[in-house]
C-alpha cells in the first residue's frame, strides 16, 4: 500500500521482561502463538519499507518467528534500557525512507487503522513531524518520527526511551486522536497476562 512504501518500523524485543519474573514475556503465548507474533503479523502485512527487530539476550528464540524480510539489530547494551535499543534499531535506517514507527514488542493489539491514521497524519504532517496517538486523550504507542529524526534515535542511550526527544524544543509532534485502546495495552506482569489470556481473543 503506498501509505507505507516509504515508512520503516522498528519492533523493540530486547528486554529483560524483569516483572514479569524472569521469563521472555514475548515468547508467552497469548490466543495460540507468542506474544511477540501478534505485534510482527500487524507489521508484516503493511508494506512498509523496512522492518527492524532489536533484539537481545533471547534473540536465537524469537528470529525463527521474524518474517523473512526481517532486518535483525542485536543489542549487546540491552541491559542499559529502551534507549540502547532503540538506537540499535536506528542504526539500521537509511535514505530513502521518510520516517520509522517504533514498536513495542508487547503491544498485540494495535491495529492496521491506527497505523494508518498515523501515517495519514504524517502524509499531511510534512517531513518534520512526529505522530504519537491518542486514546481518549492518552498517549500510547507506535510513535511515528521522521527522518529527520534517525541521527537523534540512533543517538540515545539508557531507559528513557524516545521521551527526552519528544520533549524536545525540537520535536514538532503531532498528535493522532481517534486511536484504538491497542496504543496503551501491553504487558508488563503475570496479572495483565493472565487477565487477557483468559479472557479469549
Amino acid at each position: 500500500m503506498a501509505l507505507f512504501t516509504n515508512l520503516a518500523a522498528i519492533v523493540l524485543a530486547a528486554g529483560f521482561s524483569r516483572r514479569m519474573g524472569g521469563e521472555n514475556k514475548l515468547l508467552k503465548p497469548l490466543y495460540g502463538k507468542p506474544l511477540v507474533a501478534h505485534a510482527l503479523a500487524g507489521l508484516a502485512e503493511l508494506g512498509l519499507a523496512r522492518l527492524v527487530v532489536v533484539l537481545g539476550q533471547s534473540a536465537d528464540d524469537i528470529t525463527p518467528l521474524l518474517p523473512p524480510s526481517a532486518t535483525v539489530a542485536r543489542n549487546p547494551r540491552a541491559s542499559e534500557g529502551m534507549g540502547a535499543s532503540l538506537a540499535a534499531g536506528a542504526a539500521q535506517l537509511m535514505p530513502p525512507l521518510a520516517g520509522v514507527f517504533v514498536v513495542l514488542g508487547d503491544m498485540p493489539f494495535v491495529t492496521r487503522a491506527d497505523y494508518e491514521k498515523l501515517a495519514t497524519a504524517f502524509r499531511q504532517a510534512g517531513d518534520d513531524a512526529i505522530c504519537v496517538p491518542l486514546h481518549q486523550g492518552q498517549r500510547g504507542h507506535p510513535v511515528l518520527f521522521a527522518a529527520r529524526y534517525f541521527p537523534a534515535l540512533a543517538a540515545l542511550h539508557g531507559d528513557s526511551g524516545a521521551r527526552g526527544l519528544l520533549a524536545s524544543s525540537q520535536a514538532r509532534l503531532r498528535e493522532v486522536e481517534g486511536c484504538s485502546a491497542g496504543i496503551l495495552t501491553d504487558f508488563d506482569d503475570p496479572t495483565s497476562f493472565a487477565a487477557y489470556a483468559a479472557s479469549g481473543p
